[in-house]
């Protein structure tokens, strides 16, 4: 059985069962051998902001949590940042990526990076969301679990497979690859919250039979400090008359790609309603054209409203983005659903009250100053927003900037959290030594 293992190959454990091929993709094979480096390899996935970083949140958390892993590299370990293309698998990225990323124009033209080369004892980290990208390469990733490198995955929602109507059709078919991919080959799953954990285990078992203790999960929690995300800069000619109407004027802040289930079209209509009462609070939308919503982009374009009530802002750096929480009145998350939902926490980190969707992920992350609305009704929303605002600025005063929240995590502790979930807190990997020592053993008595 185990020599049978060792010799299929990835294409084969496609058409098995998901555990049967989970127990054939575990069994390393006997010439796994302990590494003789100085250091073991952390073998981090940033794929495809090496290829395009939008700058939108599954980015924002890849590049911090990178950033806190090579500033502070775990004992006994080397951070290396890898990536992949569909036409090639993992390589190791240019140590500076980040400062000078694939698509920069005029970037200069780099050898070709060296394939990546494992031993017994590394850790590969699929941080990045590389969902279309993964399957494609389970040839190479069984080659390194075969060697003794251990697979774990952070898992930031389930959605294209729970709401596939909200997503393109090449983007769910993508998603059940990658599922499957996962419960095949990853050691463990690092989930962004207990919601998704459970998720996550309730889809396992319900379509591959995998009960919880098969694929270990765990959860860290995000951080919401902009500035350690290697934050880009840069203000707009006009960014001052925007940001002291909003400082001077009711203003409601919405951050997130122009997506169905970001709920940016209950929002535009509870807001109009406001408008045809003659209420005027100012509404700023801040995010990126994303797909299935065309039409809502158009009327955005084209509404009466604006650049007078109405402001979406397609294009913002993190440095814009940072001030505009400061001087909004209040932010507005009307999500339909959220793996985490980056925009409480940092609009917690500026002192600003949230009205949020009461959604149970929004209830785990328990920060304080948020109200919750339900249904899908504009009328509902728009009878909502002006009590919020209301008791957020009982004087109706200007918005005040106060002092940071104590209770918001940052972007260290976060990759604090995700070190001791890799079981890397500082102390050497004990449990890994022992793997790697056992497969040498089993190498020596082979010959």
């Amino acid at each position: 059985m185990k020599a049978l293992a060792r010799q299929m190959p990835a294409w084969a454990l496609t058409l098995m069962p998901v555990r049967l091929a989970r127990q054939y993709a575990s069994e390393p094979a006997p010439t796994a051998a302990s590494s003789s480096k100085s250091a073991r390899q952390l073998l981090v996935d940033v794929s495809v902001i090496h290829q395009s970083d939008a700058r939108t949140g599954i980015q924002r958390v890849v590049r911090a949590l990178l950033l806190q892993l090579l500033r502070a590299p775990p004992v006994g370990y080397r951070v290396c940042p890898i990536f992949a293309t569909r036409q090639h698998g993992y390589r190791y990225a240019v140590p500076k990526f980040l400062d000078s990323p694939a698509q920069a124009p005029g970037a200069a033209v780099s050898p070709v990076p060296a394939d990546v080369q494992v031993e017994c004892g590394d850790l590969f980290l699929g941080l990045d969301l590389a969902a279309h990208l993964l399957p494609r390469h389970q040839a190479q990733v069984l080659h390194w679990k075969r060697n003794g490198v251990k697979v774990h995955v952070v898992v930031y929602d389930l959605l294209p497979l729970q709401h596939p109507e909200w997503f393109k059709p090449k983007t769910t078919r993508n998603f059940k690859r990658w599922i499957k991919w996962l419960a095949v080959y990853a050691d463990s799953a690092i989930c962004i919250s207990e919601i998704v954990k459970l998720q996550l285990h309730t889809w396992l078992n319900t379509h591959f039979g995998l009960l919880p203790t098969a694929l270990p999960a765990s959860t860290i929690v995000l951080g919401a400090d902009i500035d350690a995300s290697a934050p880009s800069g840069g203000l707009p000619a006009d960014a001052q008359i925007l940001l002291a109407r909003l400082r001077n004027t009711p203003a409601v802040l919405m951050v997130g790609t122009l997506e169905p289930r970001k709920g940016y079209d209950q929002a535009l209509a509870a807001f109009e309603q406001l408008w045809q009462q003659g209420t005027t609070p100012l509404l700023v939308i801040v995010g990126r054209p994303g797909w299935k919503t065309e039409a809502l982009q158009e009327k955005l374009r084209r509404h009466p409203q604006a650049g007078k009530c109405l402001f979406w802002l397609e294009d913002v750096s993190d440095e814009y983005l940072a001030h505009l929480y400061a001087a909004c009145g209040g932010v507005l998350v009307a999500s339909r659903a959220e793996g985490f939902g980056l925009p409480l926490i940092e609009a917690a980190l500026h002192n600003k009250p949230v009205l949020a969707r009461d959604l149970p992920v929004f209830r785990e992350i328990g920060l304080p100053g948020v109200t919750f609305f339900s249904g899908e009704s504009a009328a509902s929303l728009a009878t909502a927003i002006p009590a919020w605002l209301k008791k957020a600025r009982p004087e109706g005063g200007a918005s005040q900037s106060r002092s940071r929240s104590p209770n918001v995590a940052t972007w260290q502790t976060a990759a604090v959290q995700l070190l001791d979930t890799l079981g890397l807190s500082g102390e050497p990997d004990r449990e890994a030594d022992a793997g790697c020592a056992a497969s040498a053993l089993a190498q020596g008595a082979a010959a």
